[in-house]
């Protein structure tokens, strides 16, 4: 409960940022992803269609009518009964008649399992934009992660979205596959996007969170991470997979290294698989100082690494580091960590 008479849950998509946020679905139906620890421990449930419409009323109280846009949370609303779905989209537009834009989380096993004829009146309904978790298009992967859907599931899904009308966000988790599944990561994704054509591929590099599974892996050995440049060189080789494809790239989440690497493919995609061969034309040396200058935020492109007097600010860091006793390299992993 937010405090101020309704319910929010726990995440949205950063471009969500300023949407109202509005309370469908309680936490995650699925709840197994090996890499997730969101809703672990909780129970999901579908609200009701009353339960909802307060809400509503309640936000309507509190921001008045001035809303432009809406998400839909938790992690699938689109779980609820499409009956149910249209009727608080009404209630949505009846209270707040100046909405752009209502999105939300959804599932690719629901969207694939949803009629065209459900899907096509949610849509009329006003729901434009679903957000979807691919992470890969990796059977071997997904399987890996227990994600709990197939790279059939999530194709079938994304292909009804799109011809419902919804605009389509994937989500692809570079390094996902770990040290051993990284080219049929890379391969398998960039094939699904090609099918699929998603309006946006949305990166978000793994983070292995304390008290997942993933972490568990991770410490039997079982799951072996990407670094920082093997990471960068798994994006390139899904890019290089991606031609003729129409989609948007962004790169819009603090866990990325290199968030210069958007831009509407295809014509996009050249200059940022430049991008991506300056980064691993570097030396073992200057990578790692590329690394540190972006996490610690001295830079945000490569090209910034050029800049005068940007290697003696990273010559001066390295001595203060030398002198804690810490590497370059601990230090932007430590960032990296404090941002999960």
């Amino acid at each position: 409960m937010s405090g101020q008479g309704y319910e929010q849950g726990p995440i949205r998509p950063p471009s969500e940022a300023g949407s109202l946020l509005v309370r469908v679905s309680r936490n995650c139906p699925w709840n197994r992803c090996a890499f997730c620890p969101v809703y672990r421990g909780e129970k999901f449930s579908r609200r009701s269609v009353d339960e909802v419409v307060a809400d509503l009323d309640a936000m309507h109280r509190v921001h008045g009518p001035d809303v432009r846009h809406v998400f839909l949370q938790d992690a699938n609303p689109l779980a609820a009964r499409p009956d149910n779905l249209v009727q608080i989209l009404g209630a949505v537009f009846e209270r707040f008649p100046d909405v752009e834009r209502v999105t939300a989380y959804a599932r690719s096993q629901t969207l694939a399992r949803r009629s065209p004829e459900d899907l096509a009146r949610i849509r009329a309904a006003g729901l434009s934009r679903l957000h979807v978790g691919l992470e890969s298009g990796s059977d071997e992967v997904l399987t890996l992660v227990n994600k709990g859907v197939t790279r059939g599931q999530q194709i079938e899904g994304g292909r009804r979205a799109k011809a419902a009308g919804f605009e389509l966000s994937w989500y692809v988790m570079p390094g996902l596959g770990g040290q051993a599944l990284t080219e049929v990561h890379a391969d398998d994704t960039a094939s699904a996007i090609a099918v699929v054509e998603p309006n946006f591929v949305r990166l978000r590099s793994t983070a292995v969170i304390p008290g997942t599974p993933l972490a568990d892996m991770q410490g039997a050995g079982t799951w072996r991470p990407l670094s920082e440049p093997e990471t960068v060189a798994e994006i390139r080789r899904m890019l290089a997979g991606l031609e003729g494809v129409t989609t948007r790239l962004e790169s819009d989440h603090v866990l990325n290294l290199l968030m210069e690497l958007r831009g509407d493919l295809p014509g996009a995609r050249a200059p940022l698989l430049e991008i991506c061969d300056h980064f691993l034309g570097l030396d073992a040396e200057q990578q790692g100082r590329a690394v540190l200058a972006f996490r610690v935020g001295l830079i945000r492109s490569l090209a910034e690494l050029d800049a005068p007097n940007m290697q003696c600010e990273l010559d001066r860091l390295a001595t203060r580091l030398q002198a804690e006793g810490r590497s370059p390299a601990e230090l932007a992993d430590t960032i990296r960590r404090s941002r999960l």
